[in-house]
């Protein structure tokens, strides 16, 4: 592929993602709860999700000054634990497990053979021969049938699903761990370190803690028992921590340049396109699905940048770009963002491009290419 030239099904956006199943879809364990809370919720990643709450600018403005939580129990999660449960994982992801020490976390990639991103992951190294792996939305099932696969019949490994057992919830926001001490107690959010998963005892039932800067705010994650779960969110709207649904974490994600596969990682990206090359560790002694493909991309005619739009009119997914008035690609995601105050998209496009046209329903929009995150600290650093 030369550059500037699209050809069919080249870093396109991933449309199905937004594909709204016919049948029924899964019910989240604490479904009850946001009901309660006043969800407009919506047919998303096989589940029914809240999409919002109070309004998603508003959610999104709670998150960046106070704090808000999410439910994140759509996402994958599963533990792999044994003697051999790190040789298992080595064999699978791109990203070398062994620089993940106890008690950390860090994000990482599965490929598929020729090297495209499978998924991008969250790996909680939680002590030797113990390890939870949070997928993306999408990659529950090709994940963790991918780490069953590699487990030989001779290693004590033993792989268990919990998306079905657990519940998932996270806290973000610059007076998370304030207010997280009225619902959890002082002693909790101060005991995990940022870019750390601990495993303590909440309601008596063992719960994971885990400490980030995902979205460019402080957040903490929980996996707990699902009546865990429910006191924890109960405790935290009336602690003052308030609801916020799937519209503000997609915003604030992408804010934060965290991107999701398959959605901001169509076909043929790998990680060197995504802007994740930094992930992939090769080693002649650690083959993993995809290796030889990579050792073999030396540079990409197409990076993963952000574009943030000129005036009033905003992007979509699918919207198409152009410069110099040659089409040379399509956004991948597109969102408005309320901490910018400026319409904000994703796209594969040639290096050196300064500012480009995007079509936004027949009018075409001037765009400044700038990289990722557009947000890379918390917003009370932004100078506003």
């Amino acid at each position: 592929m030369t550059s500037g030239s699209i050809q069919p099904g080249d870093f396109l956006p991933v449309i199905a993602s937004n594909y709204v199943p016919q049948g029924r879809t899964n019910v989240l364990a604490l479904a009850h709860l946001h009901m309660k809370a006043n969800w407009h919720p919506a047919p998303v990643h096989s589940f029914t999700l809240p999409l919002w709450y109070r309004g998603t600018y508003d959610e999104q403005q709670a998150a960046r000054e106070r704090a808000v939580i999410f439910d994140r129990s759509h996402l994958g999660r599963f533990y792999v634990t044994g003697a051999q449960a790190t040789d298992v994982l080595r064999r699978i992801f791109a990203t070398e497990p062994l620089r993940i020490a106890p008690k950390q976390i860090g994000r990482a990639i599965a490929c598929r053979e020729h090297g495209r991103i499978l998924d991008i992951v969250t790996l909680c190294h939680l002590e030797e021969g113990r390890w939870l792996v949070i997928t993306g939305p999408q990659g529950q099932n090709s994940v963790r049938a991918a780490v069953e696969a590699a487990v030989q019949p001779d290693e004590d490994v033993v792989v268990r699903d919990r998306l079905g057992e657990s519940v998932l919830l996270t806290v973000v926001g610059p007076m998370a761990a304030q207010m997280l001490e009225a619902v959890v107690g002082p002693t909790i959010p101060g005991a995990v370190p940022d870019g750390e998963a601990h495993e303590i005892l909440l309601g008596g039932y063992r719960a994971l803690v885990a400490h980030d800067h995902e979205l460019s705010e402080d957040g903490y994650w929980f996996v707990l028992s699902p009546e865990v779960g429910e006191h924890l969110w109960e405790n935290s709207l009336t602690a003052g921590i308030e609801p916020a649904g799937l519209a503000a974490w997609d915003t604030m994600r992408l804010e934060a340049g965290a991107i999701e596969a398959p959605t901001e990682t169509p076909p043929p990206a790998t990680p060197y396109h995504a802007g994740l090359g930094a992930l992939v560790d090769l080693s002649e002694d650690r083959p993993f699905p995809g290796s030889e493909a990579l050792e073999h991309v030396h540079e990409v005619d197409r990076v993963l940048v952000g574009l943030r739009l000129d005036g009033p009119r905003l992007a979509k997914r699918a919207s198409r770009i152009t410069a110099n008035g040659v089409e040379i690609g399509a956004c991948v995601n597109a969102v408005y963002s309320g901490a910018l105050g400026t319409g904000i998209a994703l796209a594969y496009l040639p290096p050196g491009l300064a500012r480009v046209e995007v079509d936004t329903d027949g009018v075409m929009q001037p765009a400044d290419v700038v990289p990722l995150p557009f947000i890379a600290a918390a917003r009370r650093n932004l100078g506003r």
